[in-house]
């Protein structure tokens, strides 16, 4: 599935339902619509969403079939180093897309959400919808989740994708509260803290989720980590021992941790 070198013409060596497939999409194609009712028309837009929706079930069948195999790479006669960065690289997709896409797929043909799988395959669901059920209960322990699931498919089926992430969150409290009650608690423990040094500095700490935190820090890593201030006697005596790239906030909750690469000694 390249984006960049498939095309509908019928490759050689394409299984024959791909290339029926192919066919069948040229004559949607080469279709004129203004030759259609109203009625036609707009029945046709549920009806080739659903096809498109089974069709994506079946991508993501053939993906985690692909995946559990590690067979990455090989339509190139070479070894991915992962399902995700192949498909990264083929279709470029980005790290998140390609990350949850692998995940759903997994979930559905390798893990727990059998019924999912079958939604979708039936036309039921949507991609997105199974994505918000991949991501709700990766890490949920299987049994949980296939427990939880019907209810889930059965919400699914009613609810647009917001507010399917909000069911399954109420879902987690009552299935498992004591993990949930320790990532709502580090929830609200988020936040950023700007003190002003005694050199007249501006200093920065904080506390935020890990993908956000990916994005800042990746830029900031690069910067060399700036010398450790002098000490003064004035400092000395007043017990402030700055760190040496994180300078103390006075106003930052005495809860919160230091950053893990500062040194509290």
């Amino acid at each position: 599935m390249d984006s960049n070198t498939h095309s509908t013409s019928h490759s050689t060596g394409a299984p024959a339902g791909l290339t029926a497939l192919a066919a069948v999409v040229d004559e949607l194609v080469a279709k004129d619509l203004d030759g259609l009712t109203d009625a036609v028309l707009a029945e046709q837009v549920f009806q080739v969403r659903r096809q498109l929706d089974r069709l994506e079930g079946q991508w993501l069948r053939t993906l985690a079939t692909v995946d559990g195999r590690g067979a990455a790479g090989a339509e190139q006669g070479v070894q991915a180093g992962s399902t995700a960065a192949w498909l990264r690289h083929r279709l470029h997709m980005s790290a998140g897309t390609a990350a949850g896409l692998v995940r759903t797929a997994r979930a559905l043909y390798r893990g727990p959400l059998t019924g999912t799988a079958q939604a979708l395959a039936a036309g039921e669901l949507s991609v997105a919808h199974a994505q918000v059920l991949a991501a709700g209960t990766h890490d949920l322990p299987d049994h949980l989740a296939a427990d939880a699931e019907p209810v889930l498919v059965e919400a699914a089926r009613r609810l647009d994708p917001p507010r399917l992430r909000r069911a399954i969150a109420h879902l987690r409290l009552v299935a498992d509260p004591d993990h949930t009650d320790q990532a709502e608690q580090q929830h609200q423990r988020r936040g950023l803290w700007l003190a002003s040094t005694l050199e007249g500095m501006v200093a920065l700490d904080g506390l935020l989720d890990p993908r956000p935190a990916r994005r800042c820090w990746l830029p900031w890593s690069r910067w060399p980590a700036p010398a450790a201030p002098a000490t003064t006697a004035l400092v000395a005596s007043a017990g402030l021992m700055p760190w040496s790239s994180w300078p103390a906030a006075p106003s930052k909750p005495a809860s919160s941790p230091r950053p893990a690469e500062s040194d509290p000694s």
